[in-house]
């Protein structure tokens, strides 16, 4: 006698369902991937996405669009991919400030938190103090100097309000206890050029490093634990006493809430296959990058507990949307 139609179907059912989540996985991506950047080209996130773009599309067999939407502090492409479909074919790819700074300093019109599965930190970098060579300072000591004996006559750039490149800045003019005028731009690439040309006088950027190869630019201090191999010779502000720890810039991939858990894994596994590349480190390291691979639980309480520090410095120093 056979059994009921719905005890039959039962044991079937459970099948489909424990094999959706390994089918999720194996499956992802059979279509294009758009990653958002969420700032113009030609800043450090965009620097990071081109090299890494490359190598990641190899991997998974699918090609991979960069799409810029810059404007706001990162938090108009942010916004955009919280609106997306949850199923990694939408991704940010997001500096330190997104999910760190601007949630304390701009209040985004989203939820960090609930409206995203962060994946992965992707890659690194330890920002310099650079200025226009017009500026009559090679050392960081120098440069104080200067700014005290010019109120309101050093003014920094950034890649716009709320981004950690203001808040490096904010940090040292905070520690030196010197007043630096501050510009916002809608990405580092555009607030370079004005650096180059003479129109600021100051950035605290990565995406600076291409110029002071150039000797178009002088780099006087970086915000690393230690001096930058490739130059040895520039100090670190914390020998000077003049940086917190925990204010070092990186960069990382987050889907829309709601991805499937598989597929983030999946995302994850193939981001690190990428990040192992060679090619990928020599181009990250254009842009004084290099790959930082973290994921799971470790990157989830690094983006909570740094969001804690930069809401203390943001308090201390004051800084904000102006």
């Amino acid at each position: 006698m056979n059994a009921p139609l719905h005890r039959r179907a039962l044991p079937l059912l459970g099948v489909g369902v424990l094999a959706r989540p390994a089918l999720a996985q194996a499956t992802w991506p059979q279509r294009q991937v758009t990653l958002v950047v969420p700032y113009p080209p030609g800043g450090s996130t965009d620097n990071v996405a081109r090299p890494l773009m490359v190598e990641w599309s190899r991997i998974i067999g699918e090609t991979i669009v960069i799409e810029n939407r810059g404007g706001a502090g990162g938090t108009i492409g942010a916004e955009f991919v919280t609106r997306a479909r949850p199923d990694g074919y939408t991704l940010l790819l997001f500096p330190t400030a997104v999910f760190t700074i601007s949630p304390t300093m701009m209040r985004p019109p989203y939820d960090v938190d609930r409206d995203f599965a962060p994946i992965a930190r992707v890659a690194a970098s330890d920002a310099f103090v650079v200025v226009n060579p017009s500026v009559p300072a090679r050392t960081i000591r120098e440069l104080i100097d200067y700014a005290k004996a010019n109120p309101g006559g050093l003014r920094f750039g950034s890649a716009g309000n709320g981004t950690i490149t203001q808040l490096q800045c904010e940090i040292l003019g905070d520690h030196a206890r010197v007043r630096l005028e501050h510009v916002p731009y809608r990405g580092s690439g555009l607030a370079v050029n004005d650096l180059v040309a003479g129109h600021i006088q100051m950035m605290c950027d990565p995406a600076t490093l291409p110029m002071v190869r150039q000797g178009r630019l002088r780099a006087l201090a970086s915000f690393g634990d230690q001096r930058h191999p490739e130059f040895p010779d520039v100090p670190t502000l914390l020998e000077s006493g003049l940086a917190d720890r925990g204010a070092m810039s990186w960069f990382g991939i987050a889907a829309p809430a709601g991805t499937p858990m598989p597929v983030r894994t999946r995302i994850a596994a193939t981001l690190e296959q990428a990040l192992k590349s060679g090619d990928v480190a020599r181009g990250l390291a254009i842009g004084g990058l290099r790959p930082a691979f973290e994921t799971g639980e470790a990157f989830a309480n690094r983006i909570t507990g740094e969001r804690a520090i930069f809401a203390e410095i943001i308090r201390r120093t004051g800084a904000g949307v102006n």
